[in-house]
């Protein structure tokens, strides 16, 4: 995939078999591209999305890592700019193959750029699986997630876990106060009892079956796939 970063920007892609609905960026977490990321991705591949998987890493150390210190850092060496570079060149090829429509879809970190993303870039819908970055953003150029609720751009959908430490009670009040001052673009799921991760990883122990198939129906609904 060409990329307006000269070092190259890594970038995994997905085909449907049949008709392609549309085109989804998906953003990946703190550890990187990981595999249950990739499950994810062909996941949507057989609703009928287009996907790219771009690798914000791919200039550093590699990736993945299950390391947290190490992850850290690469996350911490990111900037805004940078960001936007990858999802350009990600939401341009999506665009030139002809998809009717652009989402983007993240988790953890993925998910307060996918939360950016719907604020800031030339997109038509965006799903955040429990970002962080409400109150505190990542990056210092990154507004905070509550001030981007209010600047949505395109419709948003944020699925959050209750006991969330990342996302604490008071973040999430001020996200719905956010949304619900008129900003009739986004939508917020609380999920009770549920902690940061319970989506995506099946081997996680934090993982919840139930609400995260329920959370997975509403995003392919919201996004315009169909249901797998």
């Amino acid at each position: 995939m060409p990329s307006g970063d000269p070092a190259g920007v890594g970038c995994v892609t997905f085909r449907p078999a049949g008709r392609v609905v549309g085109g989804v960026v998906v953003c990946h977490e703190i550890w990187g591209v990981t595999e249950p990321l990739l499950v994810a991705a062909r996941r949507l591949a057989s609703a009928g999305f287009l996907v790219a998987v771009p690798d914000f890493y791919a200039v550093r150390d590699g990736s993945p890592t299950a390391d947290y210190a190490r992850a850290s850092r690469w996350r911490d060496g990111l900037d805004i700019a940078g960001i936007r570079r990858v999802l350009d060149d990600a939401i341009g090829w999506l665009r030139a193959e002809g998809v009717p429509g652009v989402g983007v879809l993240g988790y953890s970190m993925g998910g307060a750029i996918a939360l950016w993303a719907a604020a800031t870039l030339d997109i038509d819908a965006a799903v955040t699986f429990y970002g962080g970055g409400l109150v505190d953003p990542y990056w210092p150029d990154m507004p905070a997630g509550v001030v981007l609720a209010r600047r949505l751009s395109v419709p948003w959908l944020g699925f959050y876990g209750a006991s969330d430490s990342l996302t604490p009670p008071d973040a999430l009040r001020r996200l719905r106060d956010a949304l619900d001052g008129g900003h009739e673009r986004g939508k917020v799921v609380v999920f009770d009892g549920l902690e940061h991760g319970f989506a995506l990883d099946a081997t996680d122990p934090r993982h919840a079956p139930g609400e995260a198939a329920e959370a997975w129906r509403d995003a392919l609904a919201f996004l315009g796939g169909s249901r797998d």
